[in-house]
């Protein structure tokens, strides 16, 4: 983990506390929620059709885009207020978030791609063996299978999914809640203990074990490295490689 988080002679030295990292994740949660339902609304509000609200809010077709849209609307004024946040006291250098790999660069790149390797093989074998007659996350796949096929959509889930949500969630859960429990666990305590936090938010238990296990993915590569670039990256590239995939 990065050391300067725990000098005690500097000014912010508490940063980040356990409370306050949960704090934001609950605020990232709360806005989604928030978001969600107003988008829904007004989607619902906007529709001439004449079908049945509550028709309309069982369509995958019809909440589709806007819930799509709400996550991008709810994850940018997170970011906007991490910004913030970060912006103080030297934060967002502390956590990593203006320097690179302390590995070289060969080092880095061998790590991030054996790590991310173990990790979708574990999925893989999870997804095949464990629950073989459920896909995980599979509301989330209905939900962009459902989303008109427009260009405008396929950029607005691809900067979603490849960009948006790879640099909040590392920020969120490597940056902030690891960071946090590492202040008071060991560094593997404090990964797994992120990790669970990050496949519980997803809120899909059938995907838990796969979510937490590529969560401890990038929580090693983040103890290793101290560079919350590195992450996010990486992150991203898992993330735009899973979508062409997918």
């Amino acid at each position: 983990m990065t050391e300067d988080l725990h000098d005690a002679s500097h000014p912010d030295h508490r940063f980040p506390t356990i409370w306050g990292a949960l704090g934001w994740v609950a605020v990232f949660l709360l806005l989604q929620v928030i978001a969600g339902v107003m988008a829904l609304g007004i989607a619902i509000g906007m529709d001439k059709s004449g079908r049945d609200p509550m028709e309309l809010a069982r369509d995958a077709s019809f909440i589709a885009a806007p819930t799509i849209l709400s996550l991008v609307a709810s994850s940018l004024v997170l970011l906007g207020l991490l910004w913030l946040h970060l912006g103080k006291e030297d934060r967002a250098a502390r956590i990593g978030m203006m320097r690179w790999s302390r590995l070289s660069l060969i080092q880095t790149v061998g790590l991030a791609i054996g790590l991310i390797a173990l990790g979708l093989a574990f999925n893989h074998l999870y997804a095949t063996y464990v629950i073989p007659d459920i896909k995980v996350q599979e509301a989330l796949r209905k939900m962009f299978a459902a989303l008109p096929d427009t260009p405008l959509n396929t950029v607005i889930l691809f900067v979603a999914i490849a960009g948006i949500a790879p640099l909040l969630e590392e920020i969120l859960f490597r940056g902030l809640v690891q960071n946090a429990l590492a202040k008071k666990l060991p560094a593997w305590g404090a990964i797994l203990g992120a990790s669970a936090i990050f496949g519980a938010v997803h809120m899909d238990y059938h995907a838990f074990p796969a979510l937490m296990a590529m969560g401890a993915v990038f929580g090693i590569l983040y103890h290793k490295t101290g560079s919350l670039r590195v992450n996010i990256i990486a992150h991203m590239i898992n993330n735009g490689a899973a979508l062409l995939l997918t």
